[in-house]
């Protein structure tokens, strides 16, 4: 496999296109620090799945590795394909079955293990893929390189390692632990677990903790909506909130890393929202009152922040780059509110859906439902357009000389009058921009957006 010549860069959260050998114009397999993903026997093999968690016991070093899997149908034979990789180098594998990707990134800090997490996140159920996890953080681009590229030097002698099942890992004791059994009790909650890995754990935390629970689409595997619940409707969730009186809906998407919420008036509400809600919960219970975000998060985080007498950091768009941001300044909170996704370092470098649900599902049960107006919300745009990447580049730079005051730390940000902003970003992994604004209200973000791809367009020429 060699990587194809699509000129992305590889800086802190690189993505490469990876040449499968298909035929012109199929999507390749796409690469970068969030993990490995394609479609198995069309844009991955197993013997590239077997040479990539090679490739990675060889950067680490280690002799033992944690590996778990999501609830996808090609998750099983992909498991295999990491441990066989993983064993020829006579490594211990501890095998945990099916878990989610919070929860393993959890155990490998804890235990101070790599570990690998087979899954493609929120992508459809065709798709699968590989993350990689080196003690509890996902990893960075020199582990990466040697993913992708391999190690340099000759090929080892074979040797049989050994695998085991993993034993129950800590994660749900631990949040039980944190925020103390029957905390939550009473607060009435369904779960849409959209047949993925939070079904090994949500409802019996949820319990413990006291909470009245209902689950739907709570079998492994059985996909009945949307993987990612941030482009699914959730209205079977919503629906039951509102004809039950529910307090809370929670979505999850495959690996249970995120989350959408659905509020007691069967209201779907935005990533952003979400996250703000969170970490205004968060901030009023920790001294560490800085925040880190991508680029692209609601300004809301900043009123909230400003509020705890704190002050927020913006990154690159990208876990891996809000993570990178979060240990240089020494935050303990941060997230990406394009998917809900909550990152509290004291426990998990990683978005952590249920460590935000938590935080939600405690304020409810303290504060009653009042909780759901105690932040400020503004209105956002999201808008994609097919651009080559070197005319999207050519444009952008086009952009950014006529307004000195643009911040260029990914793409074009831009901030506006009357509580509003503009971010003009290509795509790391397909030739897309995306423009994305911000404002008080619905029309006025949709205006900006619309402006903004207007002049793009016609300075990309």
């Amino acid at each position: 496999m060699k990587i194809g010549s699509h000129g992305f860069s590889r800086e802190l959260n690189p993505s490469l296109y990876l040449s499968s050998g298909r035929e012109r114009g199929a999507v390749d397999l796409i690469a970068s620090l969030s993990g490995i993903r394609g479609v198995l026997n069309s844009d991955l093999s197993l013997a590239e799945v077997s040479k990539f968690a090679t490739n990675f016991g060889k950067a680490t070093g280690s002799r033992e590795f944690f590996l778990a899997r999501d609830s996808r149908t090609t998750g099983p034979a992909m498991s295999r394909a990491v441990a066989a990789g993983l064993l020829s180098l006579g490594s211990t594998v501890l095998d945990y079955g099916i878990v989610s990707t919070p929860a393993l990134f959890r155990e490998s800090r804890l235990r101070q293990r790599p570990a690998v997490m087979v899954t493609a996140s929120h992508n459809e159920p065709e798709f699968n893929g590989l993350k990689f996890v080196v003690d509890g953080a996902g990893i960075g681009k020199e582990t990466f390189d040697m993913v992708v590229g391999g190690i340099s030097g000759q090929v080892g002698e074979f040797r049989a390692g050994s695998i085991r099942h993993g034993r129950n890992p800590s994660y749900v004791a631990d949040l039980v632990a944190r925020f103390g059994s029957g905390s939550c009790e009473g607060v009435r909650v369904v779960l849409d677990l959209g047949g993925g890995a939070a079904i090994a754990h949500a409802v019996p935390l949820l319990t413990q903790l006291g909470c009245q629970v209902a689950s739907v689409n709570d079998s492994f595997g059985v996909f009945n909506r949307r993987v990612d619940p941030v482009a699914d409707d959730l209205a079977l969730l919503r629906k039951i909130v509102k004809e039950k009186g529910c307090d809370v809906g929670l979505g999850f998407d495959c690996d249970g890393d995120r989350l959408v919420i659905v509020d007691s008036s069967g209201r779907k509400r935005t990533g952003d929202y979400m996250l703000t809600l969170a970490l205004s919960e968060m901030l009023a219970e920790t001294r560490e009152k800085n925040v880190v975000v991508s680029l692209d998060t609601t300004q809301a985080v900043d009123d909230v922040a400003k509020k705890a007498g704190g002050q927020v950091f913006r990154s690159k768009v990208g876990e891996a780059n809000v993570v990178e941001l979060m240990k240089e300044r020494g935050a303990r909170l941060g997230g990406e509110g394009s998917s809900g996704g909550l990152i509290d370092g004291s426990f998990n470098y990683c978005r952590d859906s249920m460590l935000a649900a938590l935080a939600i599902i405690r304020a409810l049960k303290q504060r009653g439902r009042s909780f759901y107006d105690s932040v400020p919300v503004y209105q956002q745009e999201r808008m994609a357009m097919e651009m080559p990447r070197t005319k999207a580049l050519k444009g952008i730079k086009k952009l950014a000389s006529k307004y000195d005051e643009a911040d260029l730390t990914d793409g074009f940000k831009l901030i506006l009058p009357e509580h509003s902003w503009v971010l003009v970003r290509p795509s790391g992994t397909e030739n897309v921009v995306r423009v994305s604004a911000e404002a008080r209200t619905s029309d006025a973000a949709a205006r900006i957006a619309k402006s903004f791809v207007k002049k793009l367009r016609e300075l990309s020429g």
